[in-house]
């Protein structure tokens, strides 16, 4: 008779965690349609640098330096104006319906730039066009992914955003290299959100959206499919409306807001734009943008096209480690990480740009040694500082404001990313050892940031990190 029961458990026990199996690979599979956005982003991130073979295409000039800087950079200005207002649509019309909407920005900016290549206009345009998508999708997938996500699984589906813009990068340096024109490069990339609108329809909504909107049928049905049929729905309508009425209470203080509630916005808010402040003043986004230019104005003897395949291919590793890694290691221990190895390499960079600029060293072996510095660099970069502050914000912020802070964090960003991008050619060309001396001092002084300001957010629920932060 025992031997009966205890089998019976058994099968309880193994049905059960079939179940939460099931429900763990739902979870993970709505935030990776979701995150098809983040790949379409990571094309128009990367590949569109000029490389020696496109001169020779009669639909491509050769463009100034100044040119090419506009034609580059321009998407971030689109991006930062993206982001703005897309926590208040995600609010107001849907975390799912406004990835769909945003999709029509990406394939309209790549149809542009496919048929009017031979205008700069045009091409700004495009570029424009494309990174307006590219802001509003930085902002509605860590959002969305936050939402359809248990506290356990919420670092892995947050990295998710970073590891496909990784895998848009890779795939844009290698389609630049294989394919025989910038036209049949803008075709590929304008296939990827079509592909991603005819998948994602069959996603789920946000169930936290459909219960703050009154739909709490459709909430719970959602929340049994990604959690399992015998996931305690009441329990999650307990949290929600328990933020729900956190919100509430920082809404109806307005001026008066406590000073606790204060001490809370404020911390959340500087552990968020710090974070971004740390993450764009590394100089990854213009190593990543301008990887050709640096191997070629160093002189080294490797193929740019081949060198910026060999870092998208590191970059895109180093973020799938850390989405094993996220909900194990911490996001803490990941950023003090990658921000420490991050210094110790712009540090290398002083060295090996103050040894290349003597003649003597023009044949010397030690030129590779960039490939190596930069692969360890940007490994180090997606690590941590590369995908965390996409989405801690979104773990810290109260539901009400998520959006909110989300848009202005992601706004900053890309003002930020724009400055740099912008500029980071020409003070490159001016002199490379003190542009990489600043970025030294800034990445050392973003490790001493982490170290002392910014709190472990991993597996906690929003309440918990709130008395964290209260506390």
């Amino acid at each position: 008779m025992n031997g009966k029961i205890f089998r019976e458990n058994d099968r309880l026990i193994g049905s059960r965690e079939v179940e939460d199996k099931k429900s763990c690979n739902r979870q993970l599979i709505s935030c990776f349609l979701a995150s098809l956005m983040s790949l379409s982003a990571g094309t128009v991130t990367a590949g569109w640098s000029s490389t020696d073979r496109n001169f020779e295409e009669q639909d491509l000039k050769n463009w100034t330096t100044e040119q090419e800087s506009w034609i580059i950079s321009i998407y971030v200005f689109g991006a930062l104006i993206g982001a703005l207002p897309s926590g208040f649509l995600g609010q107001k019309y849907g975390r799912k319906s406004l990835l769909l909407w945003i999709a029509a920005p990406m394939i309209v900016g790549w149809v542009i730039c496919l048929l009017r290549l031979e205008s700069m206009f045009l091409q700004c345009l495009g570029r424009f066009v494309g990174g307006l998508s590219v802001g509003a999708t930085t902002v509605a997938v860590p959002l969305y992914a936050g939402e359809v996500s248990s506290d356990v699984l919420r670092g892995r589906t947050g990295v998710l955003l970073d590891f496909m813009l990784c895998a848009g990068i890779l795939y844009a340096y290698v389609a630049r290299a294989v394919l025989p024109g910038l036209r049949l490069f803008c075709l590929a990339c304008a296939f990827i959100p079509v592909v991603f609108v005819v998948l994602f329809s069959y996603a789920p909504e946000s169930p936290i959206y459909l219960y703050n909107v009154g739909q709490y049928e459709k909430a719970a049905s959602v929340l049994r499919w990604l959690r399992g049929r015998r996931f305690n729905v009441k329990n999650e309508f307990d949290k929600i409306e328990t933020s729900k009425y956190h919100d509430d209470e920082l809404l109806k203080c307005g001026r008066a807001m406590s000073s606790e509630n204060k001490n809370f916005l404020t911390k959340v808010a500087i552990i968020s734009f710090g974070l971004v402040f740390v993450q764009r003043m590394t100089g990854a986004g213009g190593v990543i943008q301008y990887s050709s230019t640096l191997f070629k104005m160093s002189g080294s003897t490797i193929d740019p096209n081949m060198a910026c395949i060999i870092v998208g291919t590191f970059q895109f590793f180093a973020s799938g480690v850390s989405f094993l890694l996220i909900d194990k290691v911490g996001r803490r221990t990941l950023l003090l990480i990658s921000s420490a190895v991050i210094t110790t390499c712009l540090v290398l960079l002083i060295f090996y740009f103050s040894i290349i600029e003597n003649d003597t060293y023009a044949d010397s072996p030690w030129r590779i040694s960039l490939l190596f510095i930069l692969c360890v660099f940007i490994s180090a970069f997606r690590l941590g500082l590369g995908p965390i502050p996409w989405f801690i914000s979104t773990e810290m912020s109260p539901a009400l404001y998520g959006g909110r802070i989300q848009s202005l964090a992601a706004s900053f960003s890309w003002t930020l990313s724009f400055i740099i991008m912008k500029s980071f050619k020409i003070f490159f060309e001016a002199n490379p050892v003190m542009l990489w001396c600043t970025f030294t001092v800034l990445s050392a002084t973003g490790f001493l940031f982490i170290l002392f300001y910014v709190p472990e957010t991993n597996n906690k629920s929003r309440e918990q990190i709130r008395i964290d932060l209260i506390g």
